[in-house]
């Protein structure tokens, strides 16, 4: 399991003890602290291990902890994973680099991690990963005091994703090409990352809980059309919709009003709604659909619209519903 950030390639838990050192932690099964010179060779030994399977994803270098640990800052904290009981082995259980470290008015960072054999998969370093973000968001000097992380991730590899999701992270968005690395077609190329964050605010967070997408519409006045494709040629409502990236409920397939106003509803990201209403029937329609009628864009349908007219129309849309 890896997961890369930009950088070098509570009520749970109880409070730390007085006496405890900044930035560590110990679990029921694990400990997580900083590393230092009398990791090397267990950390040599745990990435040659796992140097496999962490190949599909990442770069991996046993060998490169001495620039890590040189490299350790405010902006770049690495944290090392070990079990309470090394069974006969290397004992690390992974390593998590919190990474671009922005203090002040943004005080986020990106965090990116590996877990390695013979310990990945038994729940162990979810459990260091839980510690670390404890530390994350605790106050300084025990903790980093940060109000945000992001985790970023490709969308094939699903078991990291699945990691981080059952730590309460939700999907933020995509990034094209973010990171020059490996992937599972064995080449190493510009990869798309899934992003996915998690804030003090949410924490402790509740496991795979709702992405809470903002919901945004919109009504194109217009009988409706059923051209999708380029923007040239095709109906204002279908370019909208293909360039907020929502769904287009219209009168020329779903002729019940009733029924689009439904489907606005249930959409958990919203819609453009392509109709020939007004008035009351139109502001009865968006308010049960659960948007304040007044603050809902109200367009003149038409076609062979100009890209810079539909993006000109789909950021006035987002700016009604910011």
């Amino acid at each position: 399991m890896s997961c890369c950030e930009v950088a070098l390639s509570s009520e749970h838990l109880p409070g730390p003890a007085a006496d405890e050192a900044p930035l560590t932690a110990v679990g029921e099964r694990v400990e997580v602290r900083p590393p230092s010179t009398a990791d090397i060779e267990s950390y040599a030994a745990a990435v040659t291990l796992s140097e496999r399977r962490l190949a599909d994803f990442a770069m991996p270098n046993p060998h490169n902890l001495p620039v890590v640990l040189d490299h350790q800052s405010p902006t770049y904290r690495t944290f090392m994973v070990h079990a309470l009981d090394p069974e006969a082995s290397h004992g690390l259980v992974g390593r998590i680099n919190v990474a671009n470290v922005v203090e002040g008015a943004f005080r986020s960072a990106t965090v990116g991690y590996d877990s390695y054999d013979p310990y990945a998969g038994r729940g162990l370093f979810v459990e260091g990963l839980r510690l670390t973000l404890d530390l994350v968001f605790a106050d300084q000097p025990h903790g980093m005091g940060l109000h945000r992380v992001e985790a970023n991730i490709q969308p094939a590899n699903h078991r990291s994703a699945g990691l981080v999701r059952s730590l309460g992270f939700v999907h933020e968005g995509f990034s094209r090409d973010f990171l020059h690395l490996p992937g599972i077609d064995g080449r190493r190329d510009w990869r798309d990352h899934d992003r996915f964050t998690l804030l003090s605010t949410d924490w402790p967070a509740v496991p795979y809980r709702p992405h809470g997408h903002r919901r945004i519409a919109c009504v194109v006045n217009g009988s409706g059309s059923t051209a999708f494709g380029a923007y040239g040629g095709t109906s204002l409502a279908s370019a909208l919709a293909a360039e907020l990236g929502i769904p287009l409920y219209t009168a020329s397939i779903v002729e019940s009003p009733a029924t689009l106003f439904e489907l606005l509803r249930v959409s958990p990201v919203g819609g453009v709604v392509e109709c020939r209403l007004g008035g009351p029937e139109l502001r009865m329609g968006l308010a049960r659909a659960g948007f304040e009628p007044s603050g809902v864009p109200v367009l003149e349908g038409a076609t062979d619209v100009s890209r810079r007219e539909v993006v000109r129309h789909a950021l006035a849309v987002r700016a009604a519903h910011a």
